[in-house]
């Protein structure tokens, strides 16, 4: 049963050491995303999908890494977590599966788990917290100091969440999570998440509480009693990642139409993945000799290699720009 969080939002300031007993260790990665996180875009013209793993897969992946919660934190969309749920509960699988969605805000993204009803994007961040609370569920300040995904920054320190995720698995250089660390970790509920966007990445960051249950994640996380644990996620995953999409993609091309279904249960929801389906012709060829290229040359090698330079010199960037404010306040 979960306590009431209504007195506990006062407390946001209060300098905390999580009470952890070692004995009833839960594990929890409250950050991951399905194929259900929808396309991004390269240099403004090259459409892919976040993920083309399903919410099956990332729940069995789970298991396997014997994580007690995961949560699925789409962007914007519920339906895979609702779907994630629902495959754990039916098998009745050994894992508690909570909705989530990463919600795109006017001034960065919040993570908003234990969720009942998706929650539009781009309202201010304050009234994305309020309807995010109002329906019982918890307010998560992800991956403060991005720079390369929409961040709440210093901001969040000014806001009535219920935790940071000091450790966010998809943030490969050594800077952004040691700031998270750094300037939050005594004010908020401490919580890690792989941000996985394939099954590879579940559970490298991730959250220990005392408890196996979601509701026992609930309470931890209210009570400030959470930990953030792991890693990022090794250059190696990511390569497997671009090649894993690449592979999707083209297979998603290349399958015959009546097998396009992302699950046996047609009652479950609409396919996200159907924006290749209707390419035009000309365009599904080009962007199937562009997957085979891709995954038939060191392209997969020579984009990580320049993606982790990119990411060291980007991380740096953001270490100067809020020590040097720092110093300055």
């Amino acid at each position: 049963m979960r306590l009431s969080k209504s007195k506990v939002t006062n407390q946001r300031f209060v300098a905390h050491k999580p009470k952890i007993c070692e004995d009833k260790i839960g594990i929890a990665d409250i950050h991951s995303h399905t194929c259900y996180s929808g396309f991004s875009q390269l240099f403004h013209f090259l459409k892919y999908p976040e993920s083309v793993a399903t919410p099956d897969k990332m729940v069995d992946k789970a298991i396997e890494k014997n994580i007690d919660v995961l949560c699925i934190t789409d962007h914007n969309e519920i339906d895979g977590a609702i779907r994630g749920q629902k495959y754990a509960k039916t098998g009745k699988l050994d894992i508690d599966v909570v909705i989530g969605e990463e919600i795109t805000t006017a001034s960065g993204e919040i993570l908003g788990i234990f969720l009942n009803e998706r929650i539009p994007p781009k309202l201010k961040v304050e009234e994305t917290i309020d309807l995010i609370h109002e329906q019982g569920g918890l307010a998560i300040v992800p991956h403060p100091f991005s720079y390369f995904c929409p961040s709440i920054g210093w901001r969040a320190r000014g806001l009535p969440i219920d935790g940071v995720e000091v450790l966010n698995g998809a943030h490969i250089d050594p800077y952004v999570n040691k700031l998270a660390k750094k300037l939050f970790a005594n004010y908020f509920s401490n919580v890690g998440g792989s941000d996985a966007h394939s099954p590879k990445m579940i559970g490298n960051a991730f959250t220990i509480f005392n408890g196996k249950t979601s509701d026992e994640l609930y309470n931890a996380i209210i009570h400030k009693e959470t930990k953030a644990e792991g890693r990022s996620s090794p250059l190696r995953h990511w390569i497997y990642w671009t090649m894993e999409i690449a592979y999707g993609v083209f297979e998603r091309l290349i399958r015959p139409p009546n097998n396009k279904k992302i699950s046996e249960d047609t009652d479950w929801f609409a396919d996200p993945l159907s924006l290749i389906d209707n390419l035009s012709i000309f365009k599904k060829i080009i962007v199937g000799c562009g997957c085979v290229t891709f995954i038939g040359t060191p392209l997969p090698l020579l984009c990580g290699m320049i993606g982790d330079g990119w990411t060291l010199w980007n991380g740096h960037k953001k270490w100067r720009e809020v020590t040097n404010k720092v110093t300055s306040l």
